[in-house]
């Protein structure tokens, strides 16, 4: 199937797929009205993100209209993280303009236009000169040559070379500002008689030089192309070799989208249209989170986020999961090799370039801890979702060695488990640690911490479940005994009314609540006693609050486990509600992240972190595990409607289709009032909400 065309927000990213922060920085592309620049390094101000060097790019300009707001109808019909399509209105004329890189260096424009009395290509280059404090930057260059225009640095900095596939009728290149604004509805005045444009600057003072294409009365189609290189000579030779593979590339990006989309969980029916859009930036997310082999990461690898590219366990597994749903094999891969590549046990937070990102202030190397990501929660349900035992035969013994590694490094002399910092537990700066005068790098190894307790017992139980399916038969006793010896120590930690950490310099518990604090409910530690004593405060649970995927995570599951799937229910269609209006959003806001790419977190107002975030699209679980109730299992597919009281309207549809273990699944809800229909692949049950269905792998 293909991509699932609809009427997307018209911005977002195209991925950059080799782009890292220390071997082979890249850039990021972002939209711009209505085409895209790089941002390199990265765009500055971004999770990770550093002063820019340069931004330059292509954007087009629709009989006087260069804005997105100046166009009488702008949308993205096409919005993958390859193909970005811009639909564009401007009084009579209507057109199409279709970006993706090619390689690593070329960003290419194909433009179809009906009755457009003038489009312009505007190509920009604006550079910090001297950014990095280096000596040999005194401004840019603009001039032609060969049927090209390049714009380029002087006397050092990047060279970009512009180049249409058919005659322009005016062209101009001028310092960047206003000028070109006369441009949009007028002939460009043309180079000046010296035949070339410079702007020059003071070292921090950034610099614009912009070149504009002009294009008359045009019906039909035009290829435009902005190559960069090091050199004028490397950017033609990218442009030669751009030009060569053009149309073609386009035509292998838009298979491999669909190859992709073929097997991924789409919407349709009566979901909001938003929520259908929202599904679609959250999966294309994910898929630029995949990176291939580079420096010390021999496998592909996750990213975690666009800009400044590194592998955290936590965010590794919550990617893996997320990604299963749409494609189980590449999230084992993922799983896989963030373990296999790490260069200790504990799968510290490390760069490309094998250089660490969380080090704590007394010199300790950190990885996250076993709650942060739920990575054995997450094993169990990719092993699930699709059981390859040569991937779990591989996967086991670094998980074994993980867990050994914090016996050995994070076990206190009475028995209990700490974080070396804040920073370690995912939390950073939490006030459950305690005074951290030296921030998230602060020492907090004094706290037993409730959902660490949890989640190591957790992970024990599934090392013994993946033990008895491997027939690792002495393993199984070991595994066993320290789920129970860290079920008590997590059930030690109740204070009678809840979950709480201990403080071994007070010697009591301590009196911080937080959401974190539901995992050994969610990770079925707690006693049933337990449960049901915490059931008045999962209720009361505010989403307004819960703006983190690892708090929307152990909200939702530890409502699940209580059995109070509307309060789940309700959390997560709050969640996914915020984050889908803004993420479908038709304007971007000043103080707000970009529409069109799912963010860092969901506050509900103010900026949402990073773009180009992958853990921020955990709404996709949201999505199908808590609403829908999908969840892979041994017996089958276990499915438990669970939507909205709101959208319970008797007679609406809420279609999806997704394929698991490589069997096409169909699913429709029906609502009847307080009973849904449920019809899977032609067959049909009628259930009350929150019951949940069991079918078998083989009946599907």
């Amino acid at each position: 199937m293909p991509f699932p065309t609809d009427d997307y927000t018209p911005y977002g990213y195209l991925d950059v797929p080799t782009h890292t922060r220390n071997l082979t920085p890249r850039g990021v592309l972002r939209s711009h009205d209505a085409g895209f620049r790089w941002h390199f390094p990265s765009f500055a101000g971004m999770y990770g993100g550093r002063r820019e060097t340069y931004r330059a790019g292509l954007r087009l300009a629709l009989d006087g209209a260069l804005t997105l707001a100046e166009f009488d109808a702008a949308s993205s019909p096409y919005h993958s993280k390859d193909c970005f399509t811009f639909a564009l209105k401007r009084g009579a004329a209507i057109c199409s303009a279709t970006y993706q890189l090619i390689g690593e260096h070329s960003l290419h424009l194909r433009v179809d236009a009906e009755a457009a009395a003038r489009i312009v290509v505007l190509a920009e280059y604006e550079r910090m000169l001297a950014a990095t404090g280096e000596w040999g930057e005194s401004g840019l260059v603009g001039r032609a040559e060969d049927g090209t225009l390049i714009l380029q640095g002087f006397e050092d900095g990047e060279a970009f070379v512009l180049w249409a596939a058919r005659p322009w009728a005016d062209c101009g290149i001028a310092p960047g500002g206003m000028v070109t604004r006369a441009w949009l509805g007028q002939a460009a005045p043309g180079l000046p008689a010296a035949g070339f444009v410079t702007v020059t600057g003071q070292p921090a003072q950034t610099v614009a030089l912009h070149a504009a294409l002009g294009f008359m009365g045009m019906n039909g189609s035009l290829d435009v192309l902005l190559a960069r290189g090091r050199t004028v000579a490397e950017a033609q030779r990218n442009l030669a070799a751009a030009r060569a593979i053009a149309n073609t590339e386009l035509t292998r990006k838009r298979a491999a989208d669909g190859a992709f989309w073929a097997a991924a969980p789409r919407l349709a029916g009566d979901w909001p249209a938003y929520w259908r859009r929202g599904l679609v930036y959250d999966l294309e997310t994910l898929r630029m989170m995949v990176k291939p082999p580079v420096g010390i990461y021999l496998h592909r690898w996750d990213a975690m986020q666009i800009h400044a590219p590194r592998v955290v366990l936590a965010e590794a597994a919550i990617d893996a999961l997320l990604l299963g749903y749409a494609d189980a094999a590449t999230a084992q891969e993922l799983l896989l090799g963030t373990f296999l590549d790490a260069p200790a046990p504990n799968v510290p937070c490390s760069r490309e370039d094998g250089s660490f990102n969380m080090v704590a202030a007394d010199g300790t190397v950190c990885g996250t801890a076993p709650a942060w990501g739920c990575s054995w929660l997450v094993a169990a349900w990719l092993w699930q979702l699709q059981p390859d035992r040569q991937w779990l035969t591989q996967l086991y013994p670094p998980m074994a060695a993980y867990l050994r590694w914090w016996l050995a490094e994070r076990r206190s002399a009475d028995g209990g488990l700490f974080y070396a910092c804040s920073w370690e537990s995912g939390q950073d700066d939490s006030p459950r640690f305690g005074a951290q005068p030296l921030g998230g790098g602060h020492p907090v190894r004094h706290i037993r911490p409730a959902d660490l307790h949890a989640a190591f017992a957790h992970a024990c139980r599934v090392m013994a479940e993946f033990a008895h399916a491997l027939a690792y038969t002495d393993d199984i006793p070991y595994w066993q005994a320290l789920a129970h010896e860290f079920t008590a120590r997590t059930q030690a930690l109740w204070n009678g009314a809840r979950f709480a950490d201990f403080d071994t310099h007070t010697g009591q518990l301590t009196a911080q609540d937080d959401v974190m604090l539901l995992a050994p409910v969610a990770l079925g530690i707690a006693t049933p006693a337990q449960i049901a004593a915490l059931r008045p405060a999962i209720a009361a649970l505010d989403p307004a609050t819960i703006t983190w995927p690892m708090g929307a995570w152990m909200a939702t599951a530890a409502a699940e486990v209580a059995g109070l799937p509307e309060v789940a229910c309700a959390l997560a269609a709050a969640i996914c509600e915020r984050a889908y209006d803004f993420w479908d959003a038709r304007a971007a806001l000043p103080g707000r992240t970009l529409p069109g790419i799912s963010c860092e977190y969901w506050p509900p107002d103010g900026r949402c972190g990073g773009e180009g975030y992958g853990w921020g699209a955990f709404t996709t679980h949201l999505v199908l595990h808590t609403l829908l109730g999908l969840a892979p299992a041994s017996d089958g597919l276990h499915l438990r409607p669970n939507l909205p009281v709101a959208w319970r309207v008797p007679g609406r549809e809420y279609r999806v289709a997704l394929h698991w273990r490589s069997q096409p699944i169909a699913i429709t809800l029906t609502a009847y009032g307080a009973q849904a229909r449920v019809t899977v692949n032609q067959r049909s049950a009628l259930v009350p909400w929150g019951d949940a269905l069991v079918y078998g792998w083989g009946t599907l």
